[in-house]
């Protein structure tokens, strides 16, 4: 598979099935906090939102840099980049896009993609930018390159970089693949989806079943969204994960299933009420979308959230739903397919309703929280699950769900009011020792009573 010169196929993809990939977002997504989430801060890439205020700084800085891209030692000028573009592949590339593109002209898609292709370059070869503006903002544009509306057809990547490829690595060894999982995953990038062992492009090779298809690549996020799928798809196969075992032989007696159970469950803080307890997957290389419920108790990976991550995120869950409502209408089936980054937000959505909910979460290590307040990651969730273009009736967790609310409304769960009890009374040392003295207390006070009543009787 490393031999594989995927660098030399243009267009792998059928453009039939590329036709508008690239969806704008409603506006409604983009209410309120969301829209810091899902518009470029520093620079526009493809046509959606070319001309943005906040983008406009970047337009003269862009062309800086693609100066050091046309004066690389052997590189071929700007207009032959352009009729190369125009020639092979910007017609393809303006039906990849289902909104407006009005305006956008080949050389506008050159420009794009070559700053691209220079950024990753110098990424690569730890070379400087050459321009202190681009340098401050490159955290900024990192995760504007990752924005779902703010793409290129990776097809377009691939036809500029095999120009310039010979001019940079003399062996003509250096893949586009590599340059990309290397800028996007390296350290301290993704860290919250488990994909620290793609942060050095040499182990590219070593994730075969990752890049079986990488020529079926449609942009950057496509990409990125491959590998935190790929790396953290474990085995769900949506069914029932509770075990209704009891030491008691009541409880396996007596079943009380609620004849219609909700699509929903509690927060986190009313289900820790209730006896459920929250653990963290202990194991380090643990799936992010492997959470389960059993004996009671959920457990669910450890989440590192900030404000990158809340981008990151976002944009997975919105590319997802575009990938999956795609995936049912082209199929006869009827039904509901709904894919593991909207199942994930749909948990959380469900778990965290206020700060309370976030501390539980918090305090059981499950939620590594690096921004202001409880209260900010509570509005993340709740925005973001505000803004499905899906059905999410039936999702990866659905019937883990059914579990918990079965567990949460049987009221002759007796091993529920004991965990409750325990919860509440054995949840720190002191507790314990107040309801260790009371019992003491209450068994010393018991036996002097009856050696009173004994003692009576005697007499």
């Amino acid at each position: 598979m490393a031999d594989r010169n995927t660098d030399d196929i243009r267009i792998c993809i059928p453009i039939t099935e590329m036709t508008s990939t690239m969806v704008r977002l409603p506006v409604y997504m983009l209410e309120g906090n969301n829209r810091g989430l899902f518009e470029p801060r520093v620079i526009s890439i493809g046509p959606y939102h070319r001309g943005h205020e906040s983008t406009l700084i970047m337009e003269a800085h862009k062309e800086q840099v693609l100066e050091g891209f046309f004066q690389r030692p052997g590189n071929v000028s700007r207009q032959e980049y352009i009729a190369d573009v125009t020639a092979n592949c910007f017609q393809q590339a303006l039906r990849c896009y289902s909104g407006n593109t009005d305006g956008y002209t080949a050389e506008m898609l050159m420009r794009d993609g070559c700053f691209i292709i220079e950024l990753l370059l110098r990424w690569n070869k730890k070379e400087d930018v050459h321009d202190n503006y681009v340098r401050v903002m490159s955290n900024s544009i990192y995760y504007d390159l990752l924005l779902v509306d703010n793409q290129l057809p990776f097809f377009v990547l691939t036809m500029i970089f095999s120009k310039v490829k010979g001019h940079i690595n003399e062996n003509h060894t250096t893949r586009l693949l590599d340059l990309v999982i290397d800028f996007f995953n390296h350290e301290g990038q993704f860290s919250w989806a488990n994909l620290g062992q793609y942060s050095d492009s040499s182990n590219a090779c070593r994730v075969p079943h990752l890049l079986e298809d990488v020529c079926q690549v449609r942009h950057l996020l496509d990409l990125q969204y491959k590998f935190v799928v790929g790396r953290n798809m474990g085995n769900n196969d949506n069914e029932p994960t509770l075990s209704d075992s009891c030491p008691f032989s009541l409880c396996g007696n007596i079943r009380h299933t609620p004849p219609s159970v909700p699509l929903g469950i509690p927060g986190a803080n009313e289900l820790q009420d209730d006896g459920v307890r929250f653990h963290v997957s202990k194991n380090k290389l643990s799936k992010m979308f492997d959470v389960t419920f059993k004996r009671k108790t959920m457990r669910i990976p450890h989440f590192k959230i900030n404000f990158g991550s809340k981008i990151l995120l976002a944009n997975l869950f919105a590319y997802d739903q575009i990938l999956f409502h795609r995936s049912n209408q082209s199929t006869d089936q009827p039904g509901n397919n709904v894919g593991p980054v909207t199942s994930y937000v749909v948990l959380m959505n469900a778990l965290i309703n206020a700060r309370e909910d976030v501390v539980v979460l918090q305090r059981e290590g499950i939620l590594d929280n690096l921004l202001s307040n409880e209260e900010e990651v509570a509005s993340f969730f709740n925005n973001l699950g505000r803004c499905t273009l899906v059905d999410v009736s039936k999702h990866r967790y659905t019937s883990m769900f059914h579990d918990v609310n079965k567990y949460w409304r049987n009221k002759f769960n007796c091993c529920r009011y004991f965990a409750i009890f325990s919860m509440k009374h054995c949840r720190n040392p002191w507790t314990c020792l107040s309801l260790l003295g009371a019992i003491l207390l209450l068994l010393i006070s018991s036996t002097s009573m009856i050696f009173a009543i004994l003692k009576f009787a005697r007499g």
